[in-house]
C-alpha cells in the first residue's frame, strides 16, 4: 500500500509491469498480480462476511452485485474508492487505452455463486461508459474452478466458441474498451464463488470531472 495525500486512507499498490496489451477480438489488457496482497484480502473478507441478494437474472445465473462507497466499505478498503487512487488508475489506464483524463468512476462488486454463469454481453449501455477494469478475488483458483472469462469477436452465434479464455487469477487485473465487439462471457463457476472488483470509466459530463463513485 501507498500514502495518500492528506486525509485520505492510504491507497492500495498496483503493479502494471508484467501488463500485456491485445487488440484482438476487441482491446484489452491482462495483467497478474494486478492489486497488492493486503488489498485483496481485506476486501475478499468483507465480500464472503456480507449478505448478498441475487439478482434473478435468468442470463445472470448466481450473479449479484453490490456498490462500494464510504457508507458500505470498513476503513481497511476504503483505499479502493479513495478519489486519489481513481484518478491514479485512470492514469494508468491511459498508458494502453484511448480514454479521457478526467471523468466519473464507478465501483462496484461482483459475485457469482457455484453453478452460475454468465451469457454473452458486450456491456454497452446507454450510460455511455468507456472502458472496464475488472479485479479477481479468490481462495486459489484452479482449473476445476471454472468461472473462465471468455472473449468473442463481436456478438457469437448460439454455440460458437469465444477466440479466448482468461482465468480468473487471484488479484489478476483485466481492462478492456466497451463497445459493440466488446462480447465477453463466464463459464459456469464449479468452485466457488467467484469474486469480482470493477471499475466502470465513464467520460466527463459538460465538461465536468468527479471521480469519485456515483450514486447507483
Amino acid at each position: 500500500m501507498q500514502p495518500a495525500s492528506a486525509g485520505t486512507p492510504l491507497l492500495p499498490a498496483t503493479d502494471w509491469r508484467a501488463a500485456s496489451f491485445f487488440s484482438q477480438p476487441f482491446p484489452h489488457l491482462e495483467c497478474p498480480d494486478f492489486l497488492d496482497p493486503e488489498s485483496a484480502e481485506a476486501l475478499l473478507s468483507w465480500l464472503e462476511a456480507r449478505n448478498w441478494l441475487d439478482l434473478g437474472l435468468a442470463e445472470y445465473k448466481g450473479y449479484s452485485d453490490v456498490p462500494l462507497n464510504a457508507f458500505n466499505l470498513p476503513e481497511s478498503c476504503s483505499g479502493l474508492i479513495a478519489p486519489d487512487f481513481l484518478v491514479q488508475l485512470r492514469q494508468l489506464m491511459s498508458r494502453f487505452f484511448r480514454i479521457d483524463s478526467t471523468g466519473n468512476v464507478r465501483v462496484t462488486a461482483h459475485r457469482i455463486l457455484t453453478g452460475g454463469s454468465l451469457s454473452p454481453h458486450a456491456d454497452v449501455s446507454q450510460m455511455r461508459f468507456t472502458h472496464r477494469l475488472l479485479v479477481q478475488l479468490n481462495r486459489g483458483w484452479t482449473y476445476e474452478s471454472g468461472g473462465f472469462l471468455c472473449l468473442y469477436d463481436g456478438n457469437p452465434s448460439p454455440n460458437e466458441p469465444p477466440r479466448k479464455l482468461v482465468a480468473p487469477l487471484h488479484r489478476s487485473g483485466f481492462a478492456f474498451e466497451v463497445s459493440e465487439r466488446s462480447f465477453h462471457s463466464v463459464t459456469p463457476v464449479l468452485g466457488g464463488p467467484r469474486y469480482t472488483l470493477s471499475y466502470t470509466f465513464y467520460p466527463p459530463v459538460n465538461g465536468e470531472c468527479d471521480e469519485t463513485s456515483p450514486t447507483p
